[in-house]
């Protein structure tokens, strides 16, 4: 039973959620358009998205959102009969400040929530020895300093604090007397320190941006492992601790980003991003159990940097409304034989649409749908789990935010 164990623990979530399942909902005209911002300057958003159009903002101010998530998933194993992932709802979050404070020097804060994920099996379903239920949340705080050299190109960047914690329940291959099974739940809380800097260019109705968010180490220290359900002959006889504390780091991915933007007439401007994201720091888990060494190992996912396009437009239908729409393609790092419940992504065409509508006194409402369909995967021979099948998923999105500008 001891390989169970061992099993269990290091096929902790924490690092597969936030390393393939990036949430692109960090701003409500961000998401509208896609996610194409990184050459354009619209909001105070501009801080998280591309530092250096800071100082290219027209007026001072903040905004504030929230997105409703709601994935939906369903497997077919190799012998047959679907089960569905039980319907679930979370609720990514971000706020944005900008304020000029000369003409050259712009200051910008940036706090939101880019990676989490959350899913949850039916208790008695196929897989519930590999997982029951995943949560991810995650927080990023990043202050931001921006310098305008010229009246064309500015600069900007600024640290970025990330804090995570993430929940892992699953069932064990034991019965207890009273006929319930076995249950562990990982839970685990870290934090880590890296950059996001860029530069933003501006020449007539054209404008273009680069900018580099760094990888972030987060830590987790002194997780914790806990069991339930477990025959007390199995704790005597060393088989099942009653709880361990483990050990380990992940690094989150860098974004390398281009975007292009261009206004057309007064009121249809379009947008162009490509998002280069190195997954490859995601390649294998080292795991240390101080208190039981021999339950230390390697954990190997060997994920792949992948490439996402984005394109958007906007639409100034009248004095209060805007209007705007996005599609984007956004390829996954997980690669066969790595696929499995905690995480069953694949390559995605995303849909987007939004608006905005201005009220009075420098207030903006605004609200998006988002639609992304996420390529069926089939697993065949997973290399850490062979739990094989086949998984499908699709992922719906609202979001509301509120802007101020003065």
């Amino acid at each position: 039973m001891k390989h169970w164990l061992l099993w269990s623990l290091l096929s902790f979530p924490f690092l597969a959620d936030a390393g393939g399942f990036q949430i692109n909902t960090q701003g409500q005209k961000t998401t509208g358009m896609g996610g194409s911002v990184t050459g354009r300057a619209m909001d105070a958003s501009v801080s998280f998205y591309n530092p250096g159009g800071l100082s290219a903002l027209d007026s001072n101010g903040f905004n504030a959102g929230l997105s409703f998530l709601m994935p939906k998933t369903s497997f077919l194993g190799v012998s047959g009969g679907e089960e569905n992932m039980a319907s679930q709802l979370y609720t990514p979050f971000y706020v944005y400040g900008a304020y000029k404070l000369k003409e050259k020097w712009s200051i910008g804060l940036s706090v939101n929530t880019p990676f989490g994920l959350g899913t949850k099996w039916e208790d008695n379903w196929t897989g519930r020895y590999v997982s029951q239920e995943a949560k991810l949340r995650s927080l990023y705080i990043q202050p931001t300093l921006a310098y305008k050299i010229n009246d064309k190109l500015s600069i900007g960047a600024g640290p970025v604090f990330g804090m995570g914690n993430a929940s892992l329940r699953r069932g064990l291959p034991v019965t207890n007397s009273d006929g319930s099974e076995g249950e562990v739940t990982l839970e685990g809380k870290g934090n880590g320190i890296g950059f996001n800097a860029g530069v933003f260019f501006q020449s007539g109705n054209s404008s273009a941006g680069i900018s580099y968010r760094s990888a972030v180490e987060m830590s987790i220290d002194g997780g914790d492992a806990t069991f339930e359900n477990i025959p007390a002959s199995l704790i005597n006889n060393g088989t099942f601790p009653q709880s361990a504390s483990f050990n380990t780091s992940l690094t989150l991915p860098s974004v390398i980003s281009v975007g292009f933007g261009h206004k057309f007439t007064d009121k249809l401007e379009a947008n162009l991003d490509v998002n280069y994201t190195g997954w490859e720091v995601y390649d294998s888990l080292v795991f240390e159990f101080p208190d039981e060494p021999s339950l230390n190992s390697t954990q190997v996912h060997n994920y792949k940097n992948c490439i996402a396009v984005r394109v958007g437009a906007q639409y100034q239908y009248n004095t209060r409304l805007q209007l705007r729409g996005g599609l984007a393609f956004d390829q996954s790092p997980v690669e066969d034989g790595y696929v499995n419940p905690d995480l069953p992504d694949g390559d995605k065409i995303i849909v987007t649409g939004g608006l905005s509508w201005m009220l009075k006194n420098g207030w903006t409402s605004g609200a998006t749908l988002l639609l992304e369909g996420v390529k069926e995967r089939n697993e065949e021979n997973n290399v850490e789990n062979q739990f094989n099948g086949t998984y499908k998923s699709f992922i719906y999105a609202a979001g509301v935010g509120l802007q101020y500008r003065f």
